[in-house]
């Protein structure tokens, strides 16, 4: 045998060298991302949440359009408690507002859903569920709308089949003052008009029943284009530990 066909047959026999090379290529490749797609990396997965949630259409839609409001936002950013796709750790908040939104589902139709529910989310206090004041009360006035109180009946039954106890915060848009003398009093006139209707409806006991003003300092969007959805009711089925 020649050189030449010495040399010929050795280079056809080291060929398998270059498949397994590739194959050990192969496989350090799929271990390496087994490897990093089981380490956890919070801020990543938070940025994920981040960018679905501004992006979700919540329970006041319902699966609908949810052009009414600017959904999965408050201040200009994305809430931080998620729904429901992104449970809250708290096993008692998850079933309370499963709960929640299986009612609203049930007994409220798309009008009422689309009226009369802003948001509905978890946070560190429980279940949190946003009502516009402009659908609920008389303009620049603390009494309800005449056609607002079926829903604030339908509210209530919710209120009483949670057990929880329930806190009702007041929120106006900056120098709303109807005919009061600050934000402060106008808006504690209509979450205490929300508690005394809710309380005398179901009966409710004094003591699971908190009324808060928060006037104008914890505005939900900023500007002038969305400033009358500051004016509203927040509504918290609250969690065992919440500290009321």
């Amino acid at each position: 045998m020649s050189y030449d066909e010495h040399d010929n047959e050795s280079s056809s026999n080291d060929r398998w060298l270059v498949s397994y090379a590739d194959f050990m290529t192969l496989m350090f490749a799929f271990f390496a991302v087994l490897f990093a797609t089981s380490q956890k990396d919070m801020d990543k997965a938070r940025e994920f949440q981040d960018s679905v949630k501004r992006y979700l259409i919540k329970a006041g839609a319902f699966g609908e359009s949810g052009a009414q409001v600017n959904q999965g936002q408050r201040m200009d950013s994305p809430i931080e408690q998620p729904i429901p796709s992104f449970r809250p750790d708290k096993k008692e908040a998850a079933t309370q507002q499963d709960d929640a939104e299986e009612f609203i589902a049930s007994k409220l139709s798309k009008a009422e859903r689309e009226k009369y529910i802003l948001d509905l989310q978890s946070d560190e206090m429980g279940v949190r569920i946003t009502l516009p004041a402009s659908a609920l009360f008389s303009a620049q006035s603390e009494r309800f709308r005449e056609d607002a109180v079926p829903f604030l009946g339908k509210l209530s039954e919710l209120l009483g089949q949670s057990k929880r106890k329930i806190l009702i915060e007041g929120h106006v848009s900056p120098g709303e003052m109807g005919s009061f003398k600050s934000t402060w009093d106008f808006s504690s006139a209509r979450a205490v008009n929300a508690l005394r209707f809710m309380q005398k409806r179901q009966n409710l006991a004094s003591d699971h029943l908190v009324a808060a003003t928060l006037a104008d300092s914890r505005p939900l969007f900023k500007g002038q284009e969305k400033a009358a959805l500051n004016s509203r009711l927040e509504i918290v089925l609250l969690n065992e530990d919440s500290g009321f």
